[in-house]
């Protein structure tokens, strides 16, 4: 059984790569300067069309197009679970644990700045079925102890209650989305260790060691470039017990005098392999393009069906990114050329 549920998700992820955008489709998407024109595109000539099949594209707006093409992404992985064995279905639903965590966190933020805003959070339709704990709950939230009640039953509740506000100070936001990071890939690694062996286990961490690796360089160089944070500001926001890079080297990295000399520093380091002749455009590209490539190469080489359904998340989570940056981009009345320069593909 362990061996169909494999060839399984195997067959079905190179089905739907297969069907990934072609540089000729980002040459026509770049070409629409309207919503109406690039939502006519991808619902009449590339594999978004179901998912878009029943938008007026004259009427379709931005965030509605967003959250089509979230739900797009998180149907696609949901068909991947269902041929997943009951064996590894714990890491398979490690994707889904996060999605929750993250809406929690809107959650908290919108009680937090205590503001009339006119909107309250969206939940997705679409992920309520999946979901551990009652979804739409959030909506009648107003207060933290609330919120704790209703994710009692969670993986993750006593990460959210050792946050719990004492004598009505502020939550730490910073420190309380680090140690949800912390506990996610934490969950992973460990999931990864009990499950998978050898080769296997090793690709699968090499992934998740990697994508750790690259957030906390986004991390470093935002945080010197845009807030001149001092050192160690910037080592209480980083997962450094998951670097492969020598601590020693990251701490040069972090006590670097600014951006400038950060990057001087990351040229120098084992990332410099994936560095090309194209001008550097901002840190997520550079850190999005290594992060991509490293997974279309698994995913194409792989037989492991665990590490092709996760490099295949990252290969499609980036085409999403590249749609919104083109989205965006329509909205600010960018050039195709400036819009191109944003997407990795």
């Amino acid at each position: 059984m362990s061996s169909f549920s494999s060839n399984a998700v195997l067959a079905k992820v190179r089905s739907m790569y297969s069907k990934h955008l072609s540089e000729s489709d980002y040459d026509e998407l770049l070409k629409r300067r309207t919503i109406s024109d690039l939502t006519a595109y991808l619902k009449n000539e590339t594999a978004y069309g179901e998912i878009l099949s029943q938008v007026k594209e004259t009427n379709i707006h931005r965030e509605q197009l967003e959250a089509l093409l979230n739900e797009e992404a998180f149907m696609r992985l949901a068909k991947l679970m269902r041929y997943a064995s009951k064996k590894d279905l714990e890491f398979y639903r490690l994707g889904i644990l996060e999605l929750e965590m993250h809406l929690i966190m809107i959650k908290i933020r919108l009680m937090e700045a205590q503001s009339t805003l006119s909107y309250d959070l969206k939940i997705p339709d679409y992920l309520v079925r999946y979901a551990s704990f009652h979804l739409y709950g959030l909506l009648s939230v107003n207060t933290y102890d609330e919120l704790l009640r209703l994710i009692r039953s969670t993986e993750y509740y006593h990460i959210f209650e050792s946050f719990r506000s004492k004598d009505g100070e502020k939550i730490n936001l910073n420190l309380l989305e680090r140690a949800l990071r912390r506990e996610h890939y934490s969950e992973y690694i460990r999931i990864i260790k009990k499950l998978f062996k050898g080769k296997k286990q090793k690709d699968l961490l090499t992934m998740i060691y990697t994508v750790i690796e690259l957030q906390n360089i986004t991390k470093i160089y935002r945080l010197k470039k845009y807030f001149n944070a001092p050192s160690e500001d910037i080592k209480n926001t980083l997962l450094l017990e998951y670097s492969r890079i020598p601590l020693s080297v990251l701490n040069e990295m972090i006590e670097a005098k600014d951006a400038t000399e950060f990057l001087n520093m990351l040229a120098a380091s084992p990332y410099k392999l994936y560095v090309d002749d194209n001008d550097f455009v901002f840190i997520e590209y550079y850190t999005g393009n290594i992060k991509y490539h490293l997974a279309k190469r698994f995913m194409r080489f792989s037989t492991d069906s665990p590490l092709v359904y996760m490099t295949y998340k990252f290969v499609q989570s980036i085409e999403i990114d590249n749609l919104k940056h083109i989205i965006e981009g329509l909205r600010y009345g960018q050039s195709a050329d400036k819009i191109e320069d944003m997407l990795i593909y």
